[in-house]
């Protein structure tokens, strides 16, 4: 089952199966979901990687008011919290 976010045509659909990639379209780049399972505090937790080269996009994961998303940037590390799936989805392009 996935968790699903619906903003007019675009789907952004996180998996649940563990270890199992999942590419999705975003704009003009292919991301790859994958699910990791709980982390240490217990949160559903996945990485994301630019699907057509090994490049790590960052970590999603969900909390109680919404999901964190942490990516590492030339500034260094940056952390949002407590975001919709909506505005995770803005973030990666779509």
């Amino acid at each position: 089952m996935n968790e699903v976010q619906r903003q007019g045509d675009k789907v952004l659909a996180l998996p649940t199966d563990r270890l199992m990639p999942n590419i999705q379209r975003f704009g003009q780049q292919s991301i790859e979901f994958t699910f990791l399972g709980p982390n240490i505090h217990g949160q559903p937790t996945w990485i994301m990687w630019n699907a057509s080269e090994p490049h790590l996009i960052g970590m999603l994961s969900q909390g109680k008011m919404g999901y964190h998303f942490e990516q590492r940037t030339g500034d260094g590390v940056q952390r949002l919290e407590n975001i919709s799936l909506n505005r995770v989805q803005r973030a990666l392009g779509g």
